[in-house]
Parts: C-alpha cells; structure tokens; sequence
C-alpha cells in the first residue's frame, strides 16, 4: 500500500498559507522564498493528484481542497504544540519523592540545597511514608527499607542500613562506656523491633541479660528512638547512615565498633507514572551521588538486585 502522507515541511508550508492568507505572506513568516513555498505545495499536489492553489488575476489562493487539507493540518500541528506545552509543563509539576520519616529528617531534608545546585530546574514534592502503608496518590519515587537485602523487581540499593549503638556526649559522662558489657548495663533505648538488642550482644560475643529487658526504655517508632538517644535518655542502635551528620557534629558518640544488619539496606523503587518522568532521572542521579558523597552506598555483591 502507497504511502499517502505527505512530507511534514510540506505540510507546515501550507498550514503557513492558509493562516497569513497567501503565499507572499507565509514566505515571509517562514522565512523562504515564493517560490520554496510554491514548490511544497507541488509536492503535496503531486502525490494527492488534487490541485490546491489556484490563480485568480494577480492573486494565487489555496482551492477548496487546499482549504480544508490545510485545515486538517492546522489541527494536528496544534495538537502536537499543545502536547509539546503538556511535556513541559509536566516536567515543570514537582516530582514527588516519598520516604520513612527518619530518611526524609535526617538525610534528605539535610540536603536540599545540594539538590536545588545539583537540579535547579527540578521541583520536589516531599512526602513520609510508612513502609507497611499504602500512599496515595502513588508518589513517584520511593525509598524504602529492606532488612534482608533481598529487593523487589526494578529497585535498587541506595545507603547502607547496617545499625551501630550511639549515645548522647551528655548521656555518656554520666555513664562511662569503657568497654561493649558496659553497653549492656546502661540504659538501653528499644523500638518495635525486639531482636536488635539481643543481636548486638551475640555479635558482640556478650550475652544479652534477661532482666535487661524489663528496664530498658520501648519506643514507638525510629524517629522517638533517634529524638531519645539525641536527648541523653539512653543507648539506641541507629542506623548508621542517617545519623552520619549528629556523629560529625559531636551531637551522637557511636560507642562500639560491633555493627548489626549488614545485609540491610535503603533502595528506591519508581512508580509507573515515574518511570516516565524524565525529572525522575534526576532526582535519582542526586540520590546515587549523595550516598556516594557520603561513602552510604550498601555492599551490593552482598545485596540480591533484580
């Protein structure tokens, strides 16, 4: 079958004679001589087999058939400006960046204007999300957090979420840390997640004491944890890469080399609608360069990434 489309010049040539209402006219908006213009719309004549010009005295003017070819032309260059204006626009709407609250207090909000350098024509929108909460509308990129390191399809690892005992400099004059059994005679700070204190103290070749557990402080949620060992009430094991900045500072002391959750990890995950968001490239290129900055990035030969 004979392809019957005619060259795109050729059509915006006579688009520009219909709208300036003449060929003198539309060379000059386009730029080109009478006689280019004259030579498109042979083209389309040629391969249409239909007149489209016609001359009356002086004055050559655009047939019926030119008319409403021209037209139909009209209304395709315009739906495709108005969706060249919706991309723009689009990128221009802010990329909505979700993440757990201690991700977005400690790490991203930290940032953001090594991010407003890095991306300056990039919005963002911020939001917190639970992991084991639905958002919506879906956000377009997530980071979320994996204790085992094992992913699902299409994320990818950003900081390391291995987890390190810290103290306040206030909470640790009063308590002298001189050695890791003095870490589990003080006060211990604990979240939802019971096993990690037990963990520590077998990586720590210490046994975890039982009547430990009756004293020690439970806090709902990771950000209470990281707020009470801020505040001088105790020990909390944190992830080491969102507490970086609060350990240069002074403001958290890490007081022991054993680590627990090496597998663990932070990863971003994009929805559909992110995937075709060219903002989205951005906004992760920055993410990927401020894990590598801060030396966060997660060991992925120990990680399974799809």
């Amino acid at each position: 079958m004979v392809d019957r489309l005619p060259p795109l010049r050729a059509m915006r040539v006579l688009e520009a004679v219909w709208k300036q209402g003449s060929i003198a006219a539309a060379a000059r908006h386009l730029n080109v001589s009478q006689s280019a213009v004259g030579h498109q719309l042979r083209q389309i004549e040629e391969l249409s087999g239909v007149r489209l010009m016609m001359r009356e005295g002086r004055r050559i003017h655009l047939t019926e058939a030119g008319q409403s070819l021209a037209m139909v032309a009209h209304r395709g260059f315009s739906a495709m400006r108005h969706e060249v204006d919706r991309l723009t626009m689009r990128e221009r709407m802010p990329i909505t960046l979700a993440a757990m609250p201690l991700v977005m207090t400690n790490w991203i909000l930290p940032n953001l204007d090594d991010f407003r350098r890095a991306c300056p024509n990039v919005a963002l929108h911020l939001a917190t999300i639970q992991s084991d909460q639905v958002v919506t509308p879906e956000p377009d990129l997530t980071i979320l957090f994996s204790l085992s390191g094992d992913l699902p399809p299409h994320a990818r690892p950003l900081i390391h979420g291995r987890a390190v005992p810290v103290c306040s400099p206030r909470y640790l004059a009063d308590n002298p840390i001189a050695q890791d059994e003095d870490i589990l005679n003080g006060r211990l700070l604990q979240d939802e997640d019971s096993r990690m204190w037990r963990e520590w103290a077998l990586r720590a070749g210490l046994t975890f004491p039982d009547a430990q557990a009756k004293d020690m402080i439970y806090l709902a949620g990771s950000n209470l944890l990281f707020d009470a060992a801020l505040l001088g009430q105790g020990i909390a094991l944190c992830r080491e890469a969102l507490i970086s900045t609060y350990v240069d500072s002074g403001q958290l002391k890490i007081v022991s080399d054993v680590r627990i959750d090496p597998q663990a990890c932070y990863y971003t995950i994009l929805s559909n609608e992110g995937r075709r968001r060219g903002g989205v490239t951005a906004v992760l290129k920055w993410l990927s360069h401020r894990a590598k900055a801060g030396k966060l990035v997660p060991g992925l030969s120990r990680m399974q990434v799809h």
